[in-house]
């Protein structure tokens, strides 16, 4: 391993992937309408969090971003080492995330001047961001170094597009992600949203009538992007993402797995359950895909 990869918990990972790649995860901090925070996965598990959400559907959780300390303590064991740090953050756009580990970079750097940490904005969150982090831990398991692996990274995130649904705008409003008359709009009609993230910010791909017509809407987008005569599929890595509807969520992922096998796409498909850090703003029932250069083809650019 050439550098040690850190995230934040909104990269989503699985534990069990966390655990095998060597990946570290510094927690976001959740709130269920108290002063009392928990730290996310660890104290409050994702399910438990949903399964608060779905039963106190008036309680807006809150969360808080990881602390300097925080981020300083995942640092320094592998500085110790003489190993490279490569921090890859939330969109700076959506949190203080990536602000609260430039911090950390320069305590740690007073006691350790030789010290190598690079802190990045993701310009990503959830799965989309898991995306990006399982990229780099790839990329120092396969001791590409970590210049070269830092220049990459950021040619990598530009590449990146995720699409998702959710039940109502109530959470996205609240957390100010969109406008009331937007919101209101949607009420009216009884509309649901098709959202995309690019760039670290939100826009709206299109409005439907029917929970099930926006998951239409989004394999839709899959497969203008990819169902023609388009660039070679098999340079992407996809991955679907999911709140607290295990059996939507299944029954939606074959959805588009089927689709991705009939485009030729020969690659694994992660299912990732997103985490709280999004989850605050999208309400308990988020759903849709993301997708993003494979950094093998990018170092041929």
């Amino acid at each position: 391993m050439t550098f040690q990869v850190v995230s934040d918990s909104a990269c989503d990972i699985a534990p069990r992937t966390e655990e095998e790649r060597g990946i570290l995860l510094v927690p976001y901090y959740v709130s269920f309408g108290s002063e009392i925070y928990q730290k996310e996965r660890t104290e409050l598990p994702v399910p438990d969090f949903y399964r608060q959400m779905a039963e106190h559907p008036g309680v807006f959780p809150k969360t808080s971003m990881p602390t300097i300390e925080d981020y300083a303590d995942a640092f320094r064991p592998a500085v110790k080492q003489g190993l490279p740090v490569l921090c890859i953050c939330l969109s700076a756009k959506f949190s203080g995330s990536y602000q609260s580990a430039c911090l950390a970079r320069e305590e740690v750097l007073e006691d350790f001047p030789n010290a190598q940490i690079l802190v990045m904005d993701s310009a990503c969150a959830t799965a989309e961001q898991g995306l990006l982090v399982e990229q780099a831990a790839d990329m120092a398991a396969a001791d590409v170094p970590f210049s070269e692996a830092a220049a990459l990274l950021e040619k990598i995130k530009q590449t990146g597009r995720i699409l998702f649904t959710t039940a109502d705008l109530d959470y996205l409003q609240k957390g100010g992600r969109i406008g009331k008359v937007m919101k209101l709009a949607a009420v009216a009609l009884k509309i649901k949203p098709v959202m995309e993230m690019r760039a670290g910010e939100l826009f709206p791909v299109s409005m439907t009538r029917s929970r099930k017509k926006s998951l239409v809407a989004i394999l839709a987008e899959l497969e203008k992007a990819f169902g023609g005569e388009k660039e070679e599929i098999n340079q992407y890595r996809f991955a679907v993402g999911f709140g607290y509807g295990r059996e939507e969520a299944a029954a939606f992922y074959k959805e588009v797995e089927e689709k991705l096998r009939q485009f030729g796409y020969t690659g694994e498909l992660p299912l990732y359950q997103i985490g709280a850090t999004i989850g605050v703003h999208t309400g308990p029932y988020p759903i849709g895909f993301g997708y993003m250069r494979r950094w093998e083809t990018m170092r041929e650019i």
